[in-house]
């Protein structure tokens, strides 16, 4: 009897897999969840190699967890989203202990053109402002559920929240972003 195709797996049977020792079933995990979790993770970033590398770090952090992984009822992407939003906080505290770089500092080759920094920052950042602007939990459910398009039973695991309470909470979210957004 063959093996089923990969994408006919589900989360929890490529999950078990992967607690045996199936690297190959992570890997799949990997691959159905790096566009997803890079977007999440560059909402928050906002600078794609600082995303990347991230992203990077988070599933390490989920390989490395997996083991002690419980689903608990919430579906696998709600533990990495998690496990994101962990890293995310870490990165936060540290780059407020650390002091800015000088540019000088920099070498040449590090040191992007001016024109493509300014179409990078002119892309995202109204909305990111207008995010940054909005209550934590406002801001979260916009880039889970707008940016990312997970389903609302996705979002309300990962926040800890009922199915119903996330859709006020979005509704009133995206209210508020209209809102600033129409003051930008």
């Amino acid at each position: 009897m063959s093996e089923p195709p990969r994408s006919a797996l589900d989360d929890a049977s490529l999950v078990a897999r992967a607690k045996r020792g199936d690297r190959e079933a992570f890997g799949w995990l990997y691959e159905r969840y790096l566009d997803p979790l890079y977007r999440y993770v560059q909402s928050h970033v906002g600078n794609p190699r600082d995303a990347e590398d991230l992203t990077e770090q988070v599933f390490l952090r989920a390989y490395q967890a997996l083991e002690g992984y419980q689903p608990r009822g919430h579906p696998f992407s709600a533990f990495l989203y998690k496990v994101a939003r962990n890293l995310l906080i870490d990165k936060r505290r540290l780059q407020k202990d650390e002091l800015p770089i000088d540019s000088a500092d920099v070498p040449q080759a590090e040191v992007r053109s001016m024109d493509e920094r300014l179409i990078d920052q002119m892309e995202n950042e109204a909305l990111r402002n207008a995010l940054a602007g909005l209550p934590s939990d406002y801001a979260e459910v916009i880039r889970l559920r707008m940016l990312l398009g997970l389903p609302t039973e996705t979002v309300a695991a990962w926040m800890g929240r009922s199915q119903g309470s996330i859709r006020v909470l979005q509704y009133r979210a995206l209210k508020a972003l209209r809102k600033r957004l129409g003051n930008a």
